[in-house]
């Protein structure tokens, strides 16, 4: 419920959620309003995420009528129709509805917002509640800019994403990488352990905030250190170019302990609901990943 948040925490959902909207938008959704619901779809990625239905922003409901013709319109496009909304903004009995209605809850996703707890350290304690300020010697990092830094950056990306070795990366993969770093819209970050470079992140920026919105880890290599550094540097990186908001959606329990250690605290939950006996079978991995290159 929003009674929940505090007048800050509403003020750093409203910016949250504005830079979402404005993140859709770039990568070419289209939005379209059917009364109390909005419908979204992407002619070309079938993200879940880029194509679902919303509450129109405002309301506190929706109509069964309106979401039965999201998601009529969804399925007509070769989407499966899913139902995506933050619980901070409707109350309980929401939930409750779009049960009755017949969605199963698919996914939860904790949206987290980077908020460290100020204070020194007791003699021989780890810190907890912000990133640390340096790491494993053998660990170091990167954020490259360069046609040839963001090459070798996609190739690790897509190693830990999709558990595949790019042997040739082309150069239309790698140009809007540059010019998404050039114009300051994205910051890529590498985590090397003993100069081989094996993980990486993406961090979307959109005016005062950035979103971390991808991390990605090679196979073998998870927990070691490597994800702390990237989110470490991500963070610190973005601040220092002067975002005031810098959030996560997290998509596992393991990644939102890790967030919550270094100083991430929970802001609202991000639901998708679907009709699960109907298109479990038929739903398409996601692929959100895709939208790096």
């Amino acid at each position: 419920m929003t009674s929940l948040l505090d007048r800050e925490e509403r003020q750093t959902l409203r910016r949250v959620q504005a830079h979402l909207r404005e993140k859709i938008f770039a990568a070419g959704a289209v939005v379209e309003q059917l009364g109390t619901v909005d419908t979204h779809f992407h002619p070309t990625n079938p993200d879940p995420h880029l194509n679902c239905a919303t509450p129109h922003r405002g309301v506190a409901w929706v109509r069964r009528d309106d979401l039965s013709n999201a998601f009529t319109g969804l399925e007509r496009l070769g989407r499966v129709p899913r139902l995506v909304f933050q619980d901070a903004l409707f109350p309980q009995a929401f939930q409750q509805q779009i049960e009755l209605m017949g969605l199963t809850l698919e996914e939860t996703r904790v949206m987290m917002v980077y908020r460290p707890i100020c204070g020194p350290d007791l003699p021989g304690e780890t810190p907890r509640g912000r990133i640390p300020q340096e790491f494993d010697k053998t660990i170091t990092v990167s954020v490259p800019t360069d046609a040839n830094g963001l090459a070798r950056w996609l190739r690790v990306f897509r190693a830990g994403y999709f558990n595949t070795e790019l042997l040739v990366v082309e150069a239309s993969a790698v140009e809007p990488l540059v010019a998404a770093a050039d114009n300051g819209e994205a910051i890529f970050v590498m985590a090397h352990y003993q100069q081989t470079p094996l993980a990486a992140a993406r961090v979307d920026v959109r005016g005062s905030s950035a979103e971390i919105e991808a991390v990605a880890t090679a196979p073998l290599w998870h927990g070691m250190g490597l994800e702390v550094a990237l989110l470490a540097t991500a963070v610190r990186t973005a601040l220092e170019r002067g975002c005031e908001i810098v959030f996560t959606i997290t998509p596992s329990d393991d990644f939102t302990r890790m967030c919550r250690d270094l100083g991430f605290v929970d802001l609202t939950r991000v639901l998708t609901f679907w009709l699960a006996e109907e298109y479990a079978t038929l739903a398409p991995q996601d692929t959100s990943g895709e939208g790096e290159t």
